[in-house]
């Protein structure tokens, strides 16, 4: 889903024919017809992931400049390097009335990010009261984060988070050191299980050493779930 916002700034344009201004509503329609088909151009330049979309917005065109008709559809480009930035200038261009302007279009890349809704202390496991599902653009993280709620119920969080700020995998265990666990170990034929204690942190898909209670054996592990790992036999 891509979507569009129009913002009160300036735009350059620059025209090798005279014409006579238009007037305000003709000038408008005209405006809006530019901005629509710039903030289309760049939406299909640019490729999405699954779980992400465009937040496109494009500086309004001063009422002063002059727009003029033109009767063959206007056309879009912009250089490749441009494209790759969030501000990408557009160039608009009429080749039948030999004029062309520039437009700045702003582009974010938008993501759900899971985000703490409320401060937490160390050590709180984190539910549907104290987490939320939000859109972050996507240039402002810079660590892996999470982006379903469902991937972080129950987790513990290790260190202070502040509100609005993302969950990201070194600041949770879903298996804490210390922690009393249980060892499902299994194979084909069979499966055992056991208590043992967490010697290290881990989120689900680590492998982290734990003791088993009754043998007082260390072993490798992978975390499967909140308080169980499991291992081969």
């Amino acid at each position: 889903m891509t979507i569009y916002k129009v913002l009160p700034l300036f735009t350059l344009l620059t025209m090798t024919s005279s014409a006579v201004f238009a007037s305000p509503n003709t000038h408008q329609n005209r405006a809006a017809q530019l901005i629509d088909g710039a903030q289309e151009y760049v939406a299909s330049q640019i490729t999405t992931s699954a779980q992400s979309h465009l937040n496109i917005s494009t500086a309004e065109i001063d009422q002063r400049v002059n727009l003029p008709v033109c009767p063959a559809g206007v056309s879009y480009s912009a250089s490749p390097d441009s494209l790759l930035q969030s501000n990408i200038a557009v160039k608009a261009s009429c080749d039948q009335s030999n004029w062309y302007m520039y437009l700045m279009v702003n582009v974010k890349q938008m993501q759900p990010v899971v985000v703490i809704s409320n401060a937490v202390s160390p050590g709180t496991i984190l539910n549907s009261g104290n987490i939320k599902l939000v859109d972050m653009n996507r240039a402002l993280l810079r660590r892996t984060t999470f982006s379903s709620v469902e991937e972080v119920l129950g987790a513990r969080i290790k260190r202070r988070v502040r509100p609005g700020q993302p969950i990201t995998p070194n600041n949770l265990c879903f298996v804490c050191k210390g922690d009393t666990i249980i060892i499902n170990a299994s194979n084909a034929v069979m499966q055992v299980k056991a208590t043992g204690v967490a010697m290290q942190d881990g989120n689900i898909g680590d492998t982290i050493s734990v003791t088993n209670s009754r043998s007082k054996k260390q072993i490798n592990a992978r975390v499967a779930s909140i308080n169980e790992v499991i291992v081969g036999i």
